[in-house]
């Protein structure tokens, strides 16, 4: 019975072990990201509910449930859109603080 082991069969693994830990930190760095910016876009979205509830809500065109629904959607929209494209610092705060508690390289919570 041969059991001879060659050492460069494992060099490969390694290496692949190495790339596979790296793309795991950058979808993590990513996701975390990605989290951020949808919290950021929640709380828009609060922000832009409690700035229409102080509308005035009889006028001279009536409000129906389904335009209620729709003004709430299109909030929602503009609040995510706000939050990727425009974002006002809140969701990379929130990226900064949970990254440097996670303890990511690079990142100080300032």
């Amino acid at each position: 019975m041969n059991l001879h082991v060659d050492p460069r069969m494992y060099m490969n693994q390694s290496e692949t072990f190495n790339n596979a830990v790296t793309e795991a930190n950058a979808s993590k760095e990513d996701g975390l990201r990605n989290a951020a910016a949808e919290f950021e876009a929640i709380m828009v979205q609060m922000m832009f509910k409690s700035m229409r509830s102080d509308e005035p809500t009889e006028g001279v065109i009536e409000t129906s449930n389904a335009q209620m629904i729709y003004r709430d959607m299109l909030d929602g929209r503009i609040a995510q859109e706000l939050a990727h494209r425009q974002s006002m610092g809140l969701g990379e705060e929130i990226y900064r603080q949970v990254a440097a508690l996670e303890g990511d390289a690079g990142v100080s919570p300032e």
